[in-house]
């Protein structure tokens, strides 16, 4: 079984998204996958700031696939997995063997600290590259959902990185 169908197998309610590497779909999929949430919340107990948050993710995480894909095709995957409580959002596309390394770098620099220390520190390094380049993407994300992420690289350069974020549950 592969990964998509078992994801598949565990989500009460799941979205999939191909599109190219195009950054004017990168919005309409960030308010795609919020309205998804915002019905999906009500059956499955999903809070609303953590919709919010999850979309805000899986913005970043499609604006880093666009912009270091190799490939024409991007893949955002969704799932709601109440029983776990929790919210996985899947991005993978191909990826040139530099962006790659850079891809690994960012992950070793953010994965070192907590979560709020390594934010900080991505702040303070943003504030003093040269290059325009902020690199906050995925520290934010790690940062702001409280979620877990992890990265997959294939031996065909398919990169897949992924998010899960607790859904919280409602205090009834």
């Amino acid at each position: 079984m592969n990964l998509k169908d078992e994801k598949h197998q565990k989500a009460e309610g799941y979205i999939e998204l191909k599109f190219g590497p195009r950054w004017k779909y990168i919005s309409a999929a960030r308010g795609f996958i919020q309205n998804f949430l915002a019905i999906s919340s009500a059956g499955n107990n999903i809070k609303e700031n953590i919709a919010d948050k999850i979309s805000m993710a899986a913005s970043e995480l499609l604006e880093n696939a666009v912009k270091y894909a190799s490939g024409e095709e991007t893949h955002i995957f969704v799932s709601i997995a109440p029983m776990a409580k929790k919210v996985i959002v899947s991005v993978e596309n191909h990826a040139s063997g530099e962006s790659i390394d850079s891809l690994e770098e960012a992950f070793k620099r953010i994965s070192k600290d907590k979560p709020l220390e390594a934010y900080l520190e991505a702040m303070k390094t943003a504030a003093t590259r040269e290059d325009g380049k902020s690199q906050l993407g995925l520290v934010r994300i790690r940062y702001e959902t409280g979620g877990e992420l992890n990265m997959r690289i294939s031996d065909d350069n398919m990169v897949t990185i992924t998010l899960k974020v607790s859904s919280e549950v409602k205090n009834k």
